[in-house]
């Protein structure tokens, strides 16, 4: 009975599915991600951040069901015009660099409460002496830095290295993929920036 029951309401959503739009159906999926949800029955801690005053939980909710925010300027701060997903990519108007930094800081905070060792926010990556990387898309410059690092994370005092990246699922150079070869193709790129340099100089993991 259980089951027939869930296979029915699975039919149900792939009906409803197959008449949203391109868009509509996009952002079912990234609800339907694993995890994507967590955020709502999240305890309220003051200390990561997580106290929503009520218009920020309005705003939220909008985002994620797609309706229009109240109150937006039309105009973002870089002259173009303003929406949700202008938003979500502009690096001058978006916010984007401080909601990378916010969970860059709260990953730091989590891996020192777990009890991780060494956690350091923007660790210097040793500099090249003579190394050569084999990669083109390898970063060689002697000032290169990742978000986080730590001891201890995957095995007692193993140093391994964390790099982030916030992205809008939404433009046009992601919403052609489905969203697992999306943050697949996002997850491969810091690769070919920094695993080798992290693995065969730092002796580490990244």
């Amino acid at each position: 009975m259980v089951t027939s029951k869930r296979a029915a309401e699975k039919n149900t959503v792939q009906c409803v599915v197959s008449h949203m739009s391109a868009s509509e159906q996009r952002r079912h999926e990234e609800l339907s991600a694993r995890g994507a949800s967590t955020w709502i029955t999240t305890l309220p801690l003051q200390e990561h951040g997580f106290v929503l005053n009520k218009q920020e939980w309005w705003d939220a909710m909008a985002m994620r069901y797609g309706f229009e925010l109240e109150g937006v300027p039309p105009t973002c701060g870089c002259g173009k015009t303003n929406s949700i997903e202008h938003s979500l990519s502009c690096a001058r108007g978006g916010f984007v660099y401080m909601r990378h930094n916010q969970l860059r800081d709260l990953t730091a905070n989590l891996l020192h409460e777990a009890g991780c060792k060494d956690v350091v926010v923007e660790p210097r990556l040793l500099p090249l002496t003579g190394e050569v990387l084999t990669l083109k898309s390898a970063n060689n410059a002697n000032d290169a830095r990742l978000d986080v690092s730590a001891r201890s994370v995957w095995s007692p005092g193993d140093k391994t290295f964390l790099d982030f990246r916030v992205f809008n699922s939404l433009a046009p150079s992601n919403n052609t993929l489905p969203l697992d070869r999306a943050l697949l193709k996002h997850e491969d790129e810091k690769k070919r920036v920094y695993n080798e340099r992290v693995l065969e100089v730092e002796k580490s993991t990244f």
